[in-house]
């Protein structure tokens, strides 16, 4: 077995699948945390989520796992298969990240980010930012010494970006982003001075039991697996879970708004496909993982916008929602219903934000990401320049930090350089949608059928069950025949909301 690299690579698969199955109960604690905990286990799940990240990190960094990807790293490129390979450069890559971290500071930042959940949804409760501050500039430290381990060559917060978004650097988001910015900023103007679709048909009274029942059955529709998954209720909709066959998403309810339960829904699903359709072989094995966090957003941005803000989705569910809601779709029809739920308006809240704002609800977040890592903004400052960018960007001027800086949850868990993927996962939406309607010359009478299995087969066999085999670029390439075009997205909104706003080009 000394020379036998085949063997070694045997041993090194075992150990990588503890390592993923051990991620796997702390995905389960995250969830719980987020979902089912009573308050008062706060500082028990703290300790509980830091003495687990301190079980990973020795997993992570046993030198026994660095001798195994040393010896299998020097075999004959013919001794194993692509798949194998990539096991094995994910592998290297995540054991030379875990090794220059010090554990202690992989059990600070897994406290932190427990205890800065509980912090965070207090003050928001309160409305008071000053409270959670602390933590946040706390983080930023954390997350600086983080990278300056990780990445020394990179700056901070393009090593943050990295671990959500591989190679991709602000030398490309910056200008991306600018461009973005240039062509919506006047769109969202023009859009403003336009009277708005007519929305009563989504204002009301919509009952809890009957927006579950009717997210459930669009969910399943979709294809989501209720024996492989579960839908729950959290502050924060998101799509968790410990395997491919263990997958949670959730959604929270407003009583007078069911278009956002609802989308919430299709857009976690669409998260949930993407990891119940992962590659069946090696499912605990990093080649099975999801690519990047903007391809996994691309996969929820495809079913929540390409497809069931679409006419056609629209045109299908229309009877579903007439039967569910009575008192409000009756006498509606495709053509009003799908101006309706494309309707554009500036808001304060990301997650409630249109595909035209959304992106600029994104640049914000990245703008002033960015200026804490290069130290241009101070923690205490961003209340301040959060209303600035927010009047600037979308006409808006949040009346309280509850509805400003403190609305989203991934700043009290240190996720910094997460919110590009969102925008990024539209662009690829977009990009992804064209080429399955080209593939598919037939693909709205197929929606508007409710028949969603061939698009949901082209996604498994295009991206889900490719796994890790390609980079994010070359993916994008392969399936779509360019790389990533930004002039796709751009036409794309122009054209669509050319048509329902009546706009001139």
């Amino acid at each position: 077995m000394k020379n036998n690299p085949r063997e070694k690579y045997d041993l090194l698969t075992g150990r990588l699948e503890e390592i993923s199955r051990l991620g796997g109960v702390m995905s389960t604690l995250h969830w719980d945390q987020e979902v089912m905990m009573p308050p008062g286990a706060a500082a028990a799940r703290a300790n509980q989520m830091a003495a687990m990240a301190g079980v990973l990190h020795e997993k992570s960094t046993d030198p026994a796992l660095g001798d195994l990807l040393n010896a299998v790293g020097l075999a004959d490129e013919m001794q194993f298969n692509p798949y194998e390979w990539r096991n094995i450069h994910e592998g290297r890559r995540d054991y030379d990240l875990a090794t220059r971290v010090p554990k202690s500071l992989v059990q600070e930042m897994a406290e932190l980010g427990s205890r800065g959940h509980f912090i965070w949804a207090e003050a928001r409760k309160s409305n008071r930012f000053e409270d959670f501050a602390p933590v946040m500039a706390r983080f930023v430290e954390l997350k600086t010494e983080w990278a300056r381990a990780v990445y020394p060559d990179l700056a901070p917060y393009d090593a943050n970006i990295d671990l959500f978004e591989r190679g991709v650097t602000m030398a490309e988001l910056s200008p991306l982003f600018e461009n973005l910015k240039a062509e919506l900023i006047p769109l969202v103007q023009a859009i403003r001075a336009k009277e708005p679709p007519h929305t009563g048909c989504l204002q009301g009274h919509f009952p809890v039991a009957k927006q579950e029942a009717l997210g459930r059955r669009i969910s399943q529709d979709m294809g989501f697996s209720f024996d492989m998954g579960r839908m729950d209720i959290s502050v924060h909709p998101f799509c968790g879970g410990s395997h491919p066959t263990d997958v949670r998403i959730t959604t929270r309810y407003r009583t007078d708004n069911f278009i956002e339960s609802l989308y919430a829904v299709i857009h976690e699903t669409g998260h949930g496909l993407y990891e119940q359709g992962r590659m069946p072989e090696g499912r605990d094995l990093p080649v099975s993982e999801t690519l990047s966090m903007g391809i996994h957003e691309s996969q929820s941005l495809f079913w929540e916008r390409m497809i069931a803000q679409g006419r056609a989705f629209l045109s299908h569910y229309l009877p579903l929602f007439t039967e569910t809601f009575p008192g409000n779709f009756a006498g509606v029809n495709a053509d009003r219903l799908y101006a309706a739920v494309n309707a554009c308006q500036p808001g304060l809240i990301r997650v409630e934000a249109d595909e035209v704002h959304y992106p600029l609800h994104v640049i914000l977040r990245y703008e002033i990401e960015r200026g804490l890592f290069d130290g241009s903004i101070a923690v205490g400052d961003l209340p301040a320049v959060w209303n600035e960018k927010m009047r600037d960007y979308l006409g808006l001027v949040p009346p309280t930090d509850t509805l400003g800086v403190l609305q989203d949850v991934h700043w009290s868990g240190g996720s910094f350089g997460y919110f590009p993927s969102y925008t990024l996962g539209a662009l690829y939406a977009c990009q992804f949608y064209r080429a399955l309607a080209m593939a598919r010359p037939k693909l709205e009478h197929e929606i508007e059928r409710g028949e969603f299995t061939g698009a949901r087969e082209w996604l498994g066999e295009n991206i889900h069950r490719r796994g890790r085999l390609l980079s994010a670029a070359d993916l994008t390439r392969q399936v779509t025949g360019e790389p990533l075009n930004p002039a796709h997205f751009i036409a794309y909104l122009k054209e669509k909301y050319g048509r329902i706003y009546h706009l001139k080009h």
